[in-house]
């Protein structure tokens, strides 16, 4: 076979003809397609009848990314990653998902989020969601420290939606008063596939900050499985309760706070209780 991995190949079978990129696999007795709607299938070697190289892979150029100019009338949102799928991209050619952490890349993944703030993004750490212990907590918490003394109106942070919503209590009870909002985002499903809610949390997230005065710990996720809105949810009565459900996170013996609206971007309070902002000092 000519066709190697990241190639884009038209497969014809004893009974279909597929399209799409074609990905390392050397587990299986069969070839692996990654179609246009991001869905791998897998077709037996004994039926298939051709592989054809439609594309060949082409690797990046490497580009100068754009500066980013800081605007003073918009608020300043740190973003510290903890791994996860949420800043992701896809290599065809190793079929692995990779993370970038730097601005510029986000940028280039979710552009209209500098519709919305100033943004600072770095990799706290690689913490595998399934294993938080509390050290992972205590490291969480003190780069959560070095932002609010920086003077950020917000922080996101993004992480493995294994254990979010433990994650999101424990720093609850550690952060127990922030003059700032501090949300914890994840995404249930990887950047490849055409159902990814990682754009939309983040934004979602991001408009929450920047338009409202609320302050403290909370979870920012889907409330539903469309794309409609997203769910500003209680940082101590939050669950996942589902494995690949976008709307896996769910209040239990409580509401959400709020409610954000993905096309009209609007804000909903839920709670109308709820810890605000501190003002910043004159200098």
């Amino acid at each position: 076979m000519n066709a190697k991995a990241g190639d884009k190949v038209k497969v014809t079978a004893k009974d279909e003809i597929i399209e799409g990129i074609l990905m390392p696999n050397e587990e299986t007795d069969s070839v692996v397609i990654k179609l246009d709607n991001g869905y791998n299938i897998g077709i037996g070697n004994k039926k298939i009848k051709e592989i054809k190289v439609i594309e060949k892979y082409k690797e990046a150029k490497s580009t100068p990314k754009s500066q980013i100019k800081k605007d003073s009338k918009k608020p300043t949102i740190a973003i510290l990653h903890t791994g996860g799928t949420i800043a992701s991209k896809v290599d065809y050619r190793t079929g692995g998902v990779y993370s970038s952490f730097n601005p510029e890349d986000l940028l280039e993944m979710f552009p209209e989020m500098f519709d919305i703030a100033n943004f600072s993004s770095k990799l706290i750490a690689n913490m595998w969601s399934d294993d938080l212990r509390f050290k992972h907590f205590e490291i969480i918490t003190k780069a959560v420290e070095k932002e609010v003394k920086k003077g950020v109106d917000g922080i996101i942070i993004g992480m493995g939606t294994d254990n979010l919503a433990v994650a999101s209590a424990a720093l609850a009870f550690i952060i127990e008063e922030t003059p700032i909002p501090i949300l914890l985002v994840g995404a249930q499903r990887s950047s490849d596939r055409g159902s990814s809610d990682a754009a939309m949390n983040l934004i979602s997230a991001a408009e929450f900050i920047a338009k409202t005065d609320f302050a403290g710990v909370g979870i920012c996720m889907h409330e539903s499985t469309s794309d409609n809105t997203s769910a500003i949810l209680p940082p101590c009565k939050t669950a996942k309760l589902h494995s690949s459900r976008r709307d896996a996170f769910k209040p239990v013996n409580d509401t959400l706070i709020a409610r954000i609206d993905y096309d009209t971007k609007k804000v909903e309070f839920i709670k109308k209780d709820y810890l605000k902002k501190t003002k910043k000092e004159n200098s």
